[in-house]
């Protein structure tokens, strides 16, 4: 019974030793002061100095980088990203007295003005997809950088890679940093190959979020908070790609797109 026991408290302790990500330090993004547009995105300035560029790369695909109380880099590369170039697709921008509304054929990015919330919604039914649960965040202290999204009611999740752990992430926290974890076994994280992409599905619609960002990655889905996902990590920029299905199978052949297929064998 105590080998049992103490078995059960290995196991217990594995499964529950990840990193939780804490917001309560981290300082918000500041409300949009300025934009700029240009054929392919939008950049917002903040009161705070900090930029958010949205780039539109195709109707059912955008990418967010941010850079907190500063400008951002004119440096701009992945060792991630397959497909540098892309054929702008159309779209349309609508400045709102609350929001600034970005519209291509598939999506709509509704961006809150006064306190710097990102909506993707469908284009077609304007039904919300995704959604800001709080500001983009980061530590003014150091390098830490956060993004908070509202989690759905009956919202499941899938991806990140090789985790041990259940095909449904929901309520799951986990650390992406590749790690040699021999003999590991369910809950043990993290493991060897880390893919910081995941895919929400709800009422049988999908979206899609690729967190490009190497330094070691949390990822959050309702584990500490049941109204929150986040993804944060140590450092880096806050730059993500959001993709749109709503059918699984259009997230993944986009998102192999944007990072590259495999060679067909000989």
């Amino acid at each position: 019974m105590k080998k049992i026991l103490i078995s059960f408290c290995c196991i217990f302790f594995i499964y529950t030793n990840v990193e939780a990500i804490d917001l309560g330090g981290l300082e918000s993004i500041g409300p949009i002061s300025t934009l700029t547009r240009t054929p392919s995105s939008v950049t917002f300035t903040c009161k705070d100095y900090s930029q958010v560029r949205i780039h539109i790369l195709a109707p059912d695909l955008v990418r967010v980088r941010v850079a907190f109380r500063k400008g951002l880099p004119e440096r701009d590369h992945s060792w991630a990203i397959a497909k540098t170039s892309w054929d702008t697709p159309r779209w349309g921008l609508a400045e709102e007295a609350d929001y600034v509304v970005i519209t291509t054929d598939e999506l709509e990015i509704a961006v809150r003005r006064s306190s710097l919330l990102i909506e993707f919604r469908d284009v077609k039914t304007h039904e919300v997809i995704n959604a800001d649960a709080r500001p983009m965040m980061f530590n003014p202290k150091g390098e830490n950088i956060a993004a908070a999204k509202k989690l759905g009611f009956d919202e499941r999740f899938y991806g990140l890679g090789e985790k041990a752990a259940r095909l449904d992430k929901r309520r799951g926290q986990f650390v992406n940093w590749n790690s040699d974890t021999p003999g590991y076994r369910e809950g043990t994280d993290p493991i060897y190959q880390t893919i910081p992409f995941y895919i929400g599905l709800e009422k049988a619609k999908a979206y899609g979020i690729f967190f490009d960002n190497s330094y070691r990655s949390y990822f959050d889905f309702g584990g500490t908070n049941q109204e929150h996902v986040t993804f944060s990590a140590d450092g880096g920029e806050m730059n993500y790609y959001f993709f749109w299905g709503p059918s699984i199978k259009k997230i993944v052949s986009r998102y192999s797109d944007l990072t590259g297929r495999m060679p067909l064998p000989p």
